[in-house]
């Protein structure tokens, strides 16, 4: 699904997938430096704390994978 796409486009995929998977929105907040973006999830107009998430998957995939799973963690807790 995500083949040929570009990093930052793949990781928005992912992204947002989770989020709308969960019946939330996501609002990215900024890119900072060091390629990294802060994105909150809102849902049942509570907004999350702000989630790291780098800009480029590819560039750390291991780094990638451990803010998919605070991401994820993060929308476990606000489904509670």
């Amino acid at each position: 699904m995500t083949e040929g796409l570009p990093p930052h486009m793949r990781q928005l995929v992912e992204v947002a997938a989770i989020v709308a998977a969960a019946g939330a929105t996501a609002d990215w907040l900024c890119h900072l430096r060091g390629d990294m973006c802060a994105l909150r999830v809102i849902k049942g107009g509570i907004a999350s704390v702000p989630v790291m998430i780098p800009a480029d998957p590819d560039c750390d995939p291991e780094l990638f994978r451990e803010a998919v799973k605070r991401l994820e963690a993060v929308v476990e807790r606000m489904g509670r």
